[in-house]
């Protein structure tokens, strides 16, 4: 709880500061963490690996692969051509299968064709998921409601992978704004900051928030925070619970 984002990233600093019953461990090696987590705790009874796919010394329970709904996988290649890590044939080790980023009320004709281009096997469970954004934006001491800055004029700092979905929504919504695109994981330099600094209203995702605040202690930055919402919920929920039963 006294790390810095510098130390421990900033999605790691994102689930400290969102869930403060879970704890939270950092080590490039996956296994070394998981050996000095339960060295540390002895008594835990899950351990939830993010983005571990490629980490091949830790054989999961059960692996949940990720894949966008307009980049999915089975089109892809792998780096540097692409963006895989490993060849596509990989996904055959994933019990669980989950769209990310698609419309809302996807049509089903439209999941039926993801299915077939996914080539499932037998053993494996597909589900789809969307995004949806707080009606409400988040600065370091305050909140006010998105639709605040309807008559405003912000800038948009960004960087995530894959900053569409946000601006298109900002889009549809009918907000003034430019948008500043970073790399994801942007290590903000000085010059960064000061600029943002001086920006009079700032707007940008909670990930980025975690780096920002603790450079910028102005409450001109707010971040607009989103949830994942998964078609079948209940059933995507209850397989993994059924299955952390068993241990």
């Amino acid at each position: 709880k006294n790390s810095k984002v510098d130390d421990i990233g900033d999605e790691p600093m994102q689930y400290v500061s969102k869930f403060k019953d879970v704890l939270v461990a950092v080590d490039a090696n996956r296994q070394n963490g998981i050996e000095n987590l339960l060295k540390h705790d002895q008594s835990l009874d899950v351990i939830l690996l993010d983005d571990a796919f490629q980490h091949r010394w830790v054989n999961p329970g059960l692996s949940i692969l990720l894949t966008s709904y307009d980049s999915l996988y089975t089109d892809d290649f792998v780096l540097p051509t692409g963006n895989l890590r490993e060849p596509r044939t990989g996904a055959k080790r994933a019990d669980i299968i989950l769209v990310t980023k698609c419309p809302a009320n996807i049509e089903e004709n439209k999941k039926n064709k993801i299915k077939e281009r996914l080539k499932l096997e037998s053993y494996q469970k597909l589900y789809f998921s969307s995004i949806l954004y707080d009606d409400f934006v988040y600065s370091r001491n305050s909140k006010r409601l998105l639709s605040d800055l309807n008559d405003k004029s912000f800038t948009l700092i960004t960087g995530i992978a894959n900053p569409k979905p946000l601006v298109n929504h900002l889009n549809i919504l009918g907000f003034r704004f430019e948008h500043v695109q970073f790399k994801d994981h942007h290590e903000f330099s000085v010059n960064d900051i000061e600029s943002i600094k001086n920006k009079s209203l700032v707007l940008t995702t909670e990930k980025d928030f975690m780096r920002l605040k603790e450079k910028i202690k102005d409450d001109h930055i707010y971040y607009l925070p989103v949830k994942t919402v998964i078609e079948e919920g209940n059933s995507f929920d209850n397989l993994i619970l059924n299955f952390v039963a068993k241990f």
